[in-house]
């Protein structure tokens, strides 16, 4: 049987690339989301992450994030796929579900890639509520409700980035 390692060893070897992400991505990320006075833990790597949505965010997050897209708390209910009431009973303090706040930090994300690309919160605002031919005439805020829909516009922020939008 034909072994492609045995006749090139050097196809078992990595490739010489970086992996390593942008710390300021992440401080970035902490920002969007209330800072580390919010979260009382500091993001600096992927496995951060991880642990965060693990335990859940804080609710205050929630609202700082809401504010950064310039929606209220019923239209972030909506996103996010949970109740209006519920997220009102919340103190600032409760952590919210692992898929809640999984789906905040990919809101966040978009938010941070959009301020990176398109240059301030505010040409970003513009953006994500505009309706747009390239995602059939709906608004960016509208696909937010998805994981598939966040990295939808992840993707097509870097698009733009690059200059093939």
């Amino acid at each position: 049987m034909y072994n492609p390692l045995q006749e090139d060893p050097i196809l078992a070897k990595e490739a010489a690339i970086s992996y390593k992400t942008s710390p300021q991505r992440y401080s970035q990320l902490v920002a969007i989301i209330g800072g580390t006075k919010a979260l009382k833990k500091d993001i600096s790597n992927e496995m951060d992450l991880i642990n965060i949505t693990r335990v859940g965010l804080p609710k205050k997050s929630l609202d700082t994030l809401a504010k950064k897209l310039g929606v209220s708390m019923e239209r972030m209910s909506s996103l996010l796929h949970i109740s209006h009431r519920t997220l009102q009973r919340k103190l600032p303090t409760d952590h919210l579900s692992v898929h809640v706040s999984e789906q905040i930090l990919s809101i966040a994300e978009v938010i941070r890639k959009g301020i990176e690309v398109l240059g301030d919160q505010d040409r970003l605002e513009i953006w994500l509520h505009s309706e747009l031919s390239a995602i059939d005439h709906k608004k960016p805020i509208d696909l937010m409700d998805t994981t598939f829909g966040t990295r939808l516009l992840i993707r097509m922020l870097g698009r733009i980035e690059h200059g093939v939008y």
